[in-house]
């Protein structure tokens, strides 16, 4: 165990002398056209990774038209009054360019790679949709037909559905528990014209940043970004920032949905993070790491290796900038589904009441601090990572101290903050299963709460 922690420890350190000697240096803070740029030189291959953020995303979405951001987005392709969408898809495919983007409720990105020479080019096509993208109804509407028959479909896929309904059912009450794609209702309300005006405000009004790595030469790409984006920034853009009442679960709720002859039972057991509850990410990820990020977590061991009761299981928290989400995540047979709530429960229980050994700790911390280098494994991805610090307004030293912070939390500091986010007396416990496990389900009240038994269809 010393030898794995002395090794782990080792390539901490040079990690760490390489990233303040090659990466963190290399980050340059531009301005193009009032709008923040990081840059980032990479001369190792003739390639471009370039991410657009938007100050907004999802809650910007009016009621009744909910998901309005992100098929906005998405549709982009759709067609422009001079190209149609497979003479844009074709332009693409033809000069490598990848395009996508991301929604959240508060903020979206878009991205874009291919070959560094390619850059202008495929730029001048990207910001022509941008501008010029009609939402041709035609290509609207099949592409709504197809996520229509795929959100009716998803009682076929059982861990999809279940991902769905608990992440509503543990925010709810929350401004971010409906889903940033919408739902069925509101597939018919994306008209060319509200497609073509959500685009016009995250054009317009929403502040924008740029994170922009490659060869000195892509920097180029900054003339067509202004005049043919007409990307402009100043102190009047608009920031998503809400304000919303503190959530506190009084005591544990079980809340199961029948799913019609399901073979196995998704069991998810979580709750909603206050924005005073997600400061200290770092301890998050150990703790996270701790209960169920492995093969060698706690969990693991209780519910796999000891009994047998699942496959695997894992522990998160995920968090943004105003608030978070804890959830453990798992699955098991019908006749099993009470002694894997109860493991569970036992375990977590168990953390507070003896606390953790410290073996068991450097376990877990060595883990984490092996696999934070791959953090920097692509350009993409560290962009990623720089952006998001941006949008919770940290400062990038949180990136590459985040070794060394890891290492001077205590065991008890990790058995406190599992008791705080994962301590059974104030989660939601969420069973998506066959109706014949209810029965069995009501016998776990008495101890976890009263049962809520909800209809899937009403998620959808």
């Amino acid at each position: 165990m010393k030898t794995k922690l002395i090794l782990a420890l080792s390539l901490c350190i040079s990690f760490k002398t390489f990233a303040a000697a090659k990466i963190e240096d290399s980050i340059k803070h531009l301005k193009w056209n009032g709008v923040d740029v990081v840059f980032i030189e990479d001369n190792r291959f003739p390639t471009y990774d370039i991410v657009f953020y938007f100050g907004d995303g999802a809650l910007s979405d009016d009621k009744g038209r909910m998901g309005l951001t992100q098929h906005a987005f998405n549709l982009l392709d759709a067609g422009t009054a001079k190209l149609s969408q497979k003479d844009i898809l074709d332009q693409f495919e033809f000069y490598g360019t990848e395009f996508s983007s991301d929604i959240t409720h508060e903020y979206t990105t878009l991205a874009m790679s291919g070959l560094s020479k390619d850059l202008n080019t495929s730029m001048t096509q990207a910001c022509s949709l941008l501008r010029e993208a009609n939402f041709p109804a035609e290509i609207v509407k099949q592409d709504l037909d197809k996520e229509r028959s795929e959100l009716q479909s998803l009682v076929a896929n059982p861990q999809a559905l279940s991902d769905r309904v608990f992440r509503e059912v543990s925010l709810a009450n929350t401004p971010y528990s409906y889903p940033v794609s919408g739902k069925l209702r509101d597939l018919d309300t994306y008209t060319p014209a509200a497609l073509r005006a959500k685009m016009d405000y995250f054009l317009n009004t929403v502040k924008k940043r740029i994170y922009i790595t490659g060869p000195k030469s892509i920097l180029s790409v900054e003339k067509i970004i202004a005049n043919k984006c007409q990307f402009k920034g100043n102190s009047t853009d608009f920031v998503r920032s809400i304000t919303y009442k503190k959530q506190k679960n009084k005591n544990s709720q079980i809340v199961f949905i029948p799913l019609p002859d399901a073979n196995q039972v998704q069991v998810k057991i979580g709750r909603f993070l206050n924005y005073d509850e997600i400061g200290d990410r770092k301890l998050d990820t150990l703790a996270s790491e701790f209960l169920g990020g492995g093969f060698t977590s706690r969990l693991m061991r209780e519910v796999r290796v000891k009994r047998g009761l699942t496959y695997s299981i894992g522990a998160y928290v995920s968090s943004q900038k105003q608030y978070g989400r804890s959830g453990i995540a798992t699955f098991t047979k019908n006749q099993t589904v009470n002694k894997l709530v109860e493991v569970i429960n036992d375990s977590v229980e168990k953390i507070k009441k003896d606390g953790i050994t410290s073996e068991d700790l450097e376990r877990s911390r060595g883990a984490i601090l092996g696999s934070h280098p791959f953090k920097f494994e692509n350009n993409r991805a560290f962009l990623a990572q720089l952006l998001y610090l941006d949008h919770i307004e940290r400062p990038y030293a949180e990136l590459f101290d985040f070794n060394s912070a890891v290492m001077k939390y205590t065991a008890s500091d990790v058995a406190r903050k599992i008791d705080e986010v994962y301590g059974m007396r104030f989660q939601t416990i969420f069973i998506l299963g066959d109706k014949s496990i209810e029965g069995e389900l009501k016998k776990l009240s008495p101890k976890l709460g009263k049962i809520r038994i909800l209809d899937f269809k009403t998620f959808i």
